[in-house]
C-alpha cells in the first residue's frame, strides 16, 4: 500500500531591507539658540567698533589740526629767531620783540617782529621805528634823536599765524632762545619746546 508524503514548502525569507529612515529636516532648538547667540555677538562687536570709530575720529582730527598748527608756528619761530639781530623784549616773557635779521640779506628796511598771543591766536606783528622829524627813515628802537628822544614805533602788519595756543613762553639762556607752547583743541592738548640759537646776537 502506498503512502503519499507531502513535504512542506520551505519558507522564503524576504530579501528586502527595511525602508531607510527619512532624513531629518531643519535644526534643533539648541542649534538655533547657538546660531542666534553667535550672530548677536558678531553684531554687538561690529556696533562697538563702529561706536569706537565715531568717538576716535574727532580726536584724531583735532590732533592732526594741532600738529599742523604746531609745525607751522615752530617752523616760523626757528627761521626768524635764528636771524634775529637783537632781542628787544626782556626774557623770560610770553611774547617776544626782536630785530629782523633778514633785512641784512634781502635789502629789507630795518624792521622788528613781535610774536604775541590774543586769546588762543598767535599773531606776527611787523613794525619799524622812526623819528617824527624823518618818518620815512627806519632806525633802531634804542636810537636817540638830537634831543635825546627815542623813536616811535609804527605797526605795518599784524598777521594771524597760529591757532589753539593756550600758553606761550620765551626764555634766553646762554645765547639760546627756548620756546615753549601749549596747544589745545578739546580734548587734545600738546606741548612742545624748541631751542633756537640766533646767529647774529651780540
Amino acid at each position: 500500500m502506498f503512502s503519499l508524503q507531502f513535504k512542506p514548502k520551505p519558507k522564503h525569507h524576504s530579501s528586502r531591507c527595511p525602508a531607510p529612515l527619512a532624513p531629518r529636516v531643519g535644526f534643533s532648538l539648541v542649534e538655533v539658540i547657538v546660531a542666534l547667540f553667535i550672530t548677536l555677538m558678531v553684531v554687538l562687536a561690529a556696533y562697538s567698533i563702529f561706536q569706537l570709530a565715531l568717538k576716535t575720529k574727532p580726536r584724531l582730527q583735532n590732533r592732526a589740526e594741532i600738529v599742523q598748527n604746531m609745525r607751522a608756528v615752530f617752523d616760523r619761530f626757528s627761521r626768524e629767531l635764528r636771524q634775529a639781530n637783537a632781542v628787544v623784549t626782556t626774557l623770560p616773557a610770553n611774547e617776544v620783540l626782536f630785530e629782523d635779521g633778514h633785512g641784512n640779506l634781502d635789502n629789507v628796511p630795518l624792521q622788528y617782529l613781535r610774536y604775541h598771543l590774543v586769546d588762543a591766536n598767535l599773531y606776527r606783528e611787523v613794525s619799524y621805528y622812526a623819528f617824527s622829524t624823518d618818518p620815512s627813515k627806519h632806525v633802531h628802537y634804542n636810537d636817540l634823536d638830537v634831543n635825546g628822544n627815542l623813536p616811535s614805533a609804527t605797526v605795518t602788519e599784524d598777521q594771524l599765524i597760529g591757532e589753539y595756543l593756550t600758553s606761550l613762553s620765551f626764555t634766553l639762556s646762554n645765547g639760546d632762545i627756548s620756546i615753549t607752547a601749549t596747544f589745545n583743541l578739546n580734548p587734545e592738548t600738546l606741548t612742545l619746546t624748541a631751542h633756537v640759537a640766533p646767529r647774529n646776537l651780540n
